[in-house]
């Protein structure tokens, strides 16, 4: 079964996107550690329901001095300020992993480049393949699909750190994009139609990318909104 699994901001200051969103939101953040083949860091913040938000920033400077691709392309992505970068889906069927990727003529990727290093090492690092990669859907603001075989580990129930915030979410509600229904349900092909994914979907018929999303929570809804990729 596909079904909305994390949403991907990208910034230039992972400590203050972090704190302005728990700040906005109330809710609290928990660390989720870095790629060391990406040069990403990533803090989290759930959203209920087995949702969360992961917030990524440039941490290792190298990556920026070798122009990687990854570096190059969130620099270039943040220069106006952060951006939600990825909409990213989950399956626990491997046969739904392979039938999306055959669906856009490509296999599935079998891990994150360089793989993800937690802060938390007991937690482990379960392989993480999914279809497309990011230069095949988040640079196009489409959503890609992660196989999630198990939640018992799942990200979003990572422990907040405590001062960070009280207020515990939910589960997403809804969620804005651009482009068409039409659109959506071409990109996910037969795997999954657009009203089967969980959340109420509003199509706002601009750029493709996420441009909203809303939860619920302990202290009632909350919408977070910002710019979609750049296409």
């Amino acid at each position: 079964m596909i079904s909305l699994d994390h949403i991907a901001v990208w910034s230039d200051n992972l400590y203050r996107t972090t704190i302005d969103l728990s700040r906005a939101t109330g809710l609290g953040s928990a660390d989720g550690g870095y790629f060391p083949g990406l040069g990403l860091g990533q803090k989290v913040l759930s959203l209920g329901g087995y949702v969360y938000i992961e917030v990524e920033s440039i941490v290792e400077h190298r990556m920026i001095t070798r122009r990687s691709q990854m570096a190059l392309e969130l620099e270039r992505q943040t220069t106006n300020g952060d951006c939600f970068a990825g909409l990213c889906l989950r399956s626990d069927d491997l046969d739904e992993i392979a039938a999306f990727a055959r669906h856009h003529g490509i296999t599935p990727t079998e891990d994150i480049d360089g793989g993800k290093v937690r802060m938390v090492p007991a937690q482990g690092n379960a392989p993480s393949v999914h279809a497309p990669d990011f230069r095949n859907s988040w640079r196009l603001g489409k959503p890609n699909i992660y196989y999630v075989p198990d939640l018992t580990e799942h990200s979003s129930l990572l422990p907040c750190q405590p001062g960070t915030g009280d207020v515990r979410g939910t589960g997403v509600v809804s969620i804005e994009i651009g482009g068409t229904e039409a659109g959506l349900r071409a990109w996910l092909g037969e795997v999954a139609e657009p009203t089967e994914l969980g959340v109420e979907i509003t199509y706002n018929g601009g750029p493709d990318g996420l441009y909203a999303v809303t939860f619920d929570s302990t202290a009632g809804p909350r919408t977070i909104r910002l710019d979609p990729i750049t296409l």
